[in-house]
């Protein structure tokens, strides 16, 4: 008794849908996570080096503050991207009821934020 022989499966055509989603929002989500590190990073040496450049110290802390608020801003942006990307392939493939959904959460989100900036 050996094993089963191997069958080969070929996807449906809304698997194939969903799996390249998916690899969009992966890669979105990879290197979105990477840039916005990186920006906080590179904020932070310059923040960490300033006091030891010579002739711009108090502009190298502050241009590093300002980097580093922008790869927060990056990380915090990256899910509102995700609902960007989401609701454009659900239009490109005609979905309108994941469409609908996908810009009402993204339409909450835009309201929520309004109201907790003022």
């Amino acid at each position: 008794m050996g094993c089963p022989p191997f069958r080969s499966f070929r996807m449906s055509p809304l698997a194939a849908k969903a799996s390249g989603l998916e690899r969009r929002l992966a890669g979105l989500l990879h290197y979105g996570t990477w840039l916005a590190a990186s920006t906080v990073a590179a904020g932070l040496a310059m923040a960490l080096l300033g006091p030891w450049a010579r002739n711009w110290r108090a502009m190298t802390a502050v241009i590093g503050a300002h980097v580093m608020t922008a790869g927060v801003a990056l990380f915090i942006l990256l899910p509102v991207m995700r609902l960007i990307l989401m609701l454009s392939v659900f239009l490109h493939q005609r979905d309108y009821r994941f469409s609908a959904i996908t810009g009402l959460v993204l339409m909450i989100v835009v309201v929520g934020s309004m109201i907790g900036a003022a």
